[in-house]
């Protein structure tokens, strides 16, 4: 048993996952309709509170027009806020929202849960890969009051020098097991 702990030992703990607040994050807005097309970039300081309000400066809401919107980040959420009567996404070829730069290379983003009163938006609506995430909002219709909110699932990712020391000390222990 004390082989067994002494082994354990070289394993390598993993960095705790990292979050959003007090990092850049990019958010784009993709609207393309035919030879129409609007593609935003905003580089958002996370901290407490809503990051991008329409109407406002953003360039974000040169294609979000509707009455009030938000985009707000977390630790590891964004929420997504509409104030108004109700209005629909053109069902166009891009209409979408894209988050990107999210987290450093030390954290990867492996799943998203969604939370929304949009009927329509699931999960099929949403794609995302180690730094990244889109949200398809094309030919969805909202209603007053109207959001989502995507929890982001992430993992650390292990520096190569702790990868080859977790397979060796993974290598003991098997080697050590095969001899009983």
């Amino acid at each position: 048993m004390k082989k067994l702990l002494a082994m354990a030992a070289l394993l390598p703990t993993l960095a705790s996952a990292a979050s959003l607040l007090d990092s850049t994050v990019n958010v784009h807005y993709h609207f393309v309709d035919g030879p129409q097309t609007q593609n935003t970039l905003d580089k958002v300081w996370v901290t407490a509170g809503a990051e991008l309000t329409c109407p406002g400066g953003a360039e974000i809401c040169n294609v979000l027009t509707a009455p009030t919107q938000s985009l707000d980040f977390s630790a590891n959420a964004i929420r997504y806020d509409y104030g108004g009567a109700g209005t629909g996404f053109l069902d166009i070829q891009h209409n979408r929202f894209q988050f990107t730069s999210l987290y450093d290379d030390a954290t990867v983003i492996t799943g998203v849960q969604l939370s929304t009163n949009i009927s329509g938006l699931d999960a099929s609506r949403i794609s995302f890969g180690g730094h990244e995430l889109k949200v398809d909002m094309r030919g969805l219709q909202v209603g007053a009051d109207a959001y989502f909110q995507l929890d982001l699932v992430t993992a650390p990712v292990p520096e190569p020098a702790s990868a080859a020391l977790l397979m060796g000390g993974l290598a003991l222990l098997v080697a050590g097991r095969r001899r009983r």
